[in-house]
């Protein structure tokens, strides 16, 4: 979901990679040397932007943290099912809304100590061993909820604690008074050490999915105490998961590396891991699959450009796997501005978009042309096989015509706009966006800028442009992510629809599934066609390269759980 590189980063790759073999000893090291995996999977070109669960809203945060910080429950990679995790079980209230979930208590807290090479328990100032608690899940989603840290998925996490919107919309700088009584009501109660009640403000058999969530993992209380913000950092950083921060190279063309955690002692969904360290590497897919013919790198990306030379190659196919993916490729609007702030020419400039010529001429690993924004296999997703006709669609003719009416209507030229389109820094976005770019120009005349910046970069502008390139991945398997999580009290969208919302907010407690597939797709039309809000543009497969010597799980949830992996070679 986003790249790039260049030709020295390559050399400092190889010299890097040297070094962390060099480097490996204390718990980490076997008799035979250690396995070391090398991987881009999930990365690209940008450094991570964070470690810190709270503050976390992209793929790549989520994937390494994931490896640290294990939830109370987990989403199975392959069968897409709640598991148990850190809580072996739960007991749910008779009226659906109250969870009590039981911990496990022999989890340490643990730090990578690079002086010696080893993987360390930390202890407390009375030199007893830091356990991990539920006192520690609830001050990490307390710290979720509160206005003062302001996370980017606050929004969404605040729709499942009782008492969480309150909190969380909350002036940040009210009275110490006025914020406790706001953190005592919300629905978090520790029982004891090992077991955390949490209360839902709804009864819903999405509950259990959120506890799975990096707004849910627990956080070290002390150490933010006494470093803020960087206590992720690889001096300062505690974890208690499979592995843990080993060393961190920041920017592009940088690496991190995750040693194991000989402390953890595994769960069903999460086993002790048998990789030593995890190296991700920061390169676009291009040198990420040079990387991987040469040998330096386990697990690639897959460029687009490629996949027709990766499947006419004998080895280079055997390495390859496509399968279902977990994310919606889309462009959305700013809508304060002309000509964008008319939704008939919005609505033009998606039918404009010939989507199956993106598919088939730059992707080319049969992605599928997306009519709807929700991904179709999401429970209550609207289908075209339910609701045809009701997304939208390639129509050159119809876009043309309403663009040639709004030009009459306001007295305009094609050429009186010229609109910015911006993604973050990837090939593949690049070649999708300048071939949208003629699209719109041969039928429109209307000259579109591009700008790409850097990923934290455009997280944080994305909205202030005309036009935006995004991708949402599902964090459970729900219509509701997509539609309430990203849009309603999510992303900060200049447009609004009041008929919009509460179609969603009715399709998540509607009491059968068929009335919240019939609210869903009515919202649907809303936000593609009749305000035409989103240009869905394709929903994604997941697609990359292994050597012969990994044995892998191959996720469909967007992050990958490397303690299931192994290496033999």
């Amino acid at each position: 979901m986003k790249y790039s590189s260049k030709t020295a980063r390559l050399f400092l790759l190889l010299l890097l990679c040297a070094a962390a073999f060099a480097a490996v000893g204390g718990v980490a090291a076997q008799s035979t040397g250690p396995k070391i995996l090398v991987t881009g999977r999930q990365m690209g070109p940008d450094d991570v932007p964070t470690l810190y669960p709270s503050l976390m809203q992209d793929v790549n945060s989520v994937q390494i943290a994931a490896e640290m910080f294990p939830g109370l429950t987990n989403l199975d990679e392959e069968k897409v099912t709640v598991q148990p995790c850190t809580a072996t079980s739960w007991d749910t209230s008779a009226d659906g809304k109250t969870f009590t979930l039981h911990i496990m208590d022999n989890i340490p807290w643990v730090h990578y100590n690079s002086d010696t090479n080893q993987v360390e328990e930390i202890k407390d100032d009375s030199g007893n061993v830091r356990m991990l608690t539920a006192g520690d899940y609830a001050y990490a989603i307390q710290r979720t909820l509160d206005s003062k840290t302001a996370g980017p998925y606050q929004a969404v996490f605040q729709n499942w604690i009782q008492g969480g919107e309150a909190f969380a919309t909350s002036d940040p700088n009210a009275s110490d008074a006025v914020r406790q009584t706001l953190i005592d009501a919300l629905g978090i109660k520790v029982i004891d050490d090992h077991t955390l009640e949490l209360t839902a403000p709804l009864a819903s058999s999405v509950t259990p999915v959120i506890f799975t969530m990096w707004g849910m993992w627990a956080e070290p209380k002390w150490s933010i105490d006494a470093n803020a913000d960087l206590w992720t950092d690889p001096a300062n950083i505690a974890t208690y998961g499979p592995y843990t921060l080993m060393q961190w190279t920041h920017g592009g063309g940088g690496n991190l590396t995750l040693v194991a955690n000989p402390f953890w002692p595994g769960t069903a969904s999460s086993p002790k891991p048998k990789i030593d360290q995890v190296q991700f590497v920061f390169l676009d897919s291009d040198p990420q699959l040079a990387n991987f013919e040469a040998g330096t790198l386990d697990v690639s990306e897959v460029p687009a450009d490629a996949v027709d030379r990766i499947l006419a190659d004998k080895t280079l196919s055997a390495a390859y796997f496509k399968g279902p993916g977990s994310c919606s490729y889309y462009y959305g609007f700013g809508t304060l501005a002309a000509p964008f702030d008319d939704a008939n020419v919005r609505r033009a400039f998606s039918e404009a978009i010939d989507r199956q010529a993106i598919v088939e001429n730059i992707l080319k690993a049969g992605q599928d042309p997306a009519n709807w924004y929700s991904l179709p296999n999401l429970v209550a997703a609207p289908t075209e096989a339910e609701y045809p006709g009701q997304g939208v669609y390639t129509n050159l003719d119809d876009a043309k015509k309403l663009w040639q009416d709004y030009l009459t209507k306001t007295g305009k030229q094609a050429s009186d706009f010229s609109p910015t389109l911006v993604y973050n820094t990837s090939a593949t976005h690049a070649a999708i966006a300048q071939a949208i770019q003629q699209q719109w120009q041969q039928a429109f005349g209307v000259n579109v800028q591009l700008t790409a910046e850097d990923f934290a970069t455009y997280l944080d502008n994305r909205t202030t442009f005309d036009i935006y390139r995004a991708a949402w991945c599902f964090d459970y398997p729900d219509t509701n992510n997509f539609l309430h999580d990203n849009i309603v009290s999510g992303v900060p969208l200049t447009w609004k629809n009041a008929e919009f919302d509460q179609l969603v907010e009715d399709g998540l407690t509607a009491s059968d599934l068929q009335t919240r597939k019939d609210d869903y797709a009515k919202a649907e039309h809303i936000l593609v066609y009749q305000d035409a809000e989103f240009m869905p543009i394709y929903h994604y497969v997941t697609q990359d390269l292994t050597q012969p010597y990994v044995t892998r799980t191959h996720s469909l949830i967007t992050r990958e759980v490397y303690e299931k992996w192994d290496i033999n070679k």
